[in-house]
């Protein structure tokens, strides 16, 4: 074997044997019971299920934005909750790209402020992550807007804008969770082909939490969450 083989071998995420438990008052309520998954790089990954059944849950966890209650996540076969709070921080930032059902834009700067942050946040500097964010606007087909305020866009164009933010960093994972919950129709497809596109060009691994089984489809894994467990769908 050689080493692009054993490289090749190690997953990019696993998620080994993941609990997750929430208490409500006196009562537990186990959300996720024992959920085992690996993520190979440049993969699709979807995850569907019924409300409330933790699909959030799930991907905030693999985002590092909450802890298990019991099993581990391994990014590229290193855990990454075995990290100060700090280093934490600086791994999410450098590694995984979010984007969530709202947007998020900080409505009082403009357009290349909004996607250059990350970047700024990581020490990166101004000029550089300008450029960055100004060849990512362009990409998502906001190049004639990059000065504008997030109010002048539609939800569809600031979903753009937050699809632009989270690769600012050139991350290996992009996580999305419900990209197109609030967008009409022809505005999820548009952000559906960014996600894939961006997945096609850099390589990025794209996982999505989708209500939406047509967008769910397009991805070259799929998987449902049901009572706990996650399950491959095969058809």
């Amino acid at each position: 074997m050689n080493a692009d083989d054993m490289n090749n071998s190690v997953p990019l995420l696993k998620i080994l044997d993941m609990h997750k438990s929430f208490y409500d008052r006196k009562r537990r309520i186990d959300v996720l019971k024992g959920v085992n998954l690996d993520v190979q790089g440049g993969e699709t990954v979807s995850i569907t299920g019924v409300s409330g059944s933790g699909k959030t849950t799930l991907l905030q966890i693999i985002g590092s934005l909450d802890r298990p209650t019991s099993g581990d996540v391994l990014f590229k076969d290193e855990s990454i909750f075995g990290r100060s709070a700090d280093a934490l921080s600086s791994f999410r930032n450098a590694n995984i790209g979010f984007v969530f059902q709202f947007h998020h834009l900080l409505m009082e700067f403009d357009l290349v402020e909004n996607v250059m942050f990350p970047a700024i946040i990581s020490g990166v500097p101004g000029r550089q992550a300008q450029t960055r964010a100004l060849d990512l606007l362009k990409d998502v087909g906001l190049s004639d807007k990059v000065s504008n305020k997030p109010s002048e866009l539609s939800g569809g164009e600031q979903q753009k804008v937050a699809v632009a933010r989270a690769l600012v960093m050139s991350p290996p994972i992009v996580l999305a969770d419900e990209p197109t919950g609030n967008l009409d129709s022809h505005s999820g497809e548009a952000i559906m082909g960014l996600l894939l596109k961006f997945n096609r060009a850099l390589g990025i691994t794209v996982m999505i939490v989708t209500h939406n089984e047509s967008f769910a489809k397009m991805m070259s894994k799929r998987y449902r969450i049901h009572d706990g467990l996650l399950f491959e769908n095969m058809g």
